[in-house]
Order: C-alpha cells, then structure tokens, then sequence
C-alpha cells in the first residue's frame, strides 16, 4: 500500500491525538501523517515531532495558515469544539477548513462531529451539524464520525470521584452512552484504510452505556473503594457548569443517544472499549488517571 499524506487537525488534542496514535501504529496502512496545531514551540508538539510527525502550525481562524497546512495533502481529519470561540466560530472554523480542503484538491476528509448533530436541542451540536452540512455540499469525498460522551471527561471528576463520591446531572435510571477517545482515532483510520468502503457514511460510536450507579460501581471496582452515584439536579448544576452544559444533561436525562455497540462493532471490525476496560487501563492502582 502508497504511504498517503494525511494532516490530523488538533493533534495535540485528545482526538486528534488518538488519530495520530493509530495512524502510526502500522495497523491501517502507511502515512506520512501531519500534525497541525496552533502551536508548533509547545511541549505536545516536540513530542509528536519526536515520534516522526511533521508538526504544521496553522489555525482554524486563518485562512492562509490552513491554505499552507493543506497544501498537497490527500487526507485530512477535521475536529472543531465550540469550548473556546462558541457555536457560532466553530462552524465558521469547519466551514473554513472545508473550503481550503476543496481548494487544495484534498481527496478526502473525516470529520468528528458529535452524536445526534442533526437532531439535538443543543448550540454546541447544531454548530457540528452546520460544519457536516458544508463538508457534505463541498464536493469533496467525506466520512463523519460522530462520538458520545467521552469516558476521559470523567477524569474532571478525578478528585471528588477517589474522595468516593461521582456527582453528576444524571437522573436515576437513564443510561448515557461513552466512547473511549482511543476509539474514536481507531474508527477514523480504518475509514482512511479503505475510503471507498466508508465514503458518504456518517456512523455514530460509542464503547458502552451505563446509569450513574453504573458508572459509580465500575469505578468502585477500578479503584478497590467504595463510590456512591450522587445524582445533581440539572437547575442546580446550571449555575456551576452554565446553560449549555446543564442543557446537555437535560437532553441526556430526557432520552440522549440510541447507539447499538454491537451493530457498530460489525459495521467497523472494531471491538470498542467498555468502560470497566478503560478504568482497568487509565485508573486501577494508580494516583491519578492517565488522560486528560
């Protein structure tokens, strides 16, 4: 197989960062893989330099950068987050990247957006939805991922959670669905494997789906002590973690993602990471977890 170049926006990141890990780890083909950040003096970026990528820097915001980033690329991964700029700039930033991709002849983009983009009630998904509408309508060939929650967003909790108390806007009895981020970089190369398998397609992935008192006793079991599920009310929460946040877990509460694990395990090959499986590797017998 052609070593293909490929340029990994947010490879400092925790996305970007899973793409890079499986794209060099030899299992889905050759690539001389690019990471683009907005950074290139950063200590993430010497150490993605270090393993052999070639460290772009270019932001989301300038046009020209990511004009140069694209440059004689073949394959690009796209990853946008409304944390910094709002719903508003992360489409524009898409939006963005797609247009320099189109005028650079990229053959192919994947895009992580969000679970539920289309459908959601929520700012920061519609923002991914409007940059899944501009990849689909760009001409260029395109797959979509679109992750549940992330299990390393437990890691916020990491202190109160080994204090032996999990406390989040979750209702009792409602199950939300998680992806471990290294799933998210394996899904995504295995759709740069074989484009002509996975073009036009936009598949939703998640590793598992548990209520609080799920997720307390898998952490229970992780770190040998007890943690008890303390279910915060959303309104309350509100005024900690802001409308869109509380938002979210309102939308979570109400009935959130429908993923069956297993049909996307044989539409993908991939056996995704259950969450037991992701504090045995991250959290078990040690001081502090090891993503963030």
């Amino acid at each position: 197989m052609a070593t293909k170049r490929v340029l990994v926006s947010g490879a400092t990141g925790q996305q970007g960062g899973a793409v890079v890990d499986a794209l060099l780890s030899g299992e889905y083909g050759e690539y001389d893989v690019s990471g683009m950040t907005r950074s290139a003096e950063s200590d993430a970026a010497a150490a993605l330099a270090a393993r052999g990528v070639h460290v772009v820097e270019a932001d989301l915001n300038d046009r020209a950068s990511l004009d140069a980033a694209v440059e004689e690329m073949e394959y690009v991964f796209l990853v946008t987050t409304f944390f910094e700029d709002g719903p508003e700039a992360e489409a524009d930033h898409g939006r963005r990247m797609i247009d320099a991709c189109v005028d650079a002849g990229v053959d192919y983009v994947v895009y992580s957006s969000v679970a539920s983009a289309d459908t959601a009630p929520l700012e920061h998904f519609a923002s991914k939805a409007r940059v899944e509408e501009s990849l689909v309508d760009s001409g260029l060939d395109w797959t979509i991922v679109r992750p549940v929650y992330f299990m390393q967003n437990f890691t916020w909790l990491a202190a109160s959670i080994r204090d032996g108390e999990l406390a989040v806007p979750l209702a009792e009895d409602v199950s939300l669905g998680v992806v471990d981020v290294g799933d998210i970089g394996r899904t995504v190369a295995t759709a740069f494997a074989d484009p002509a398998s996975w073009r036009g397609e936009t598949v939703e992935i998640a590793g598992d789906e548990l209520t609080l008192e799920g997720f307390a006793a898998a952490f229970s079991a992780a770190l040998d002590r007890d943690v008890r599920a303390v279910h915060l009310d959303v309104e309350a929460y509100r005024a900690e973690g802001g409308d869109e946040m509380a938002d979210m877990y309102r939308w979570f509460n109400e009935g959130g993602y429908d993923i069956d694990v297993d049909a996307l395990s044989e539409r993908t090959g991939i056996d995704y990471v259950t969450f037991p499986e992701y504090l045995d590797a991250h959290w078990a017998s040690r001081s502090a977890p090891a993503s963030a």
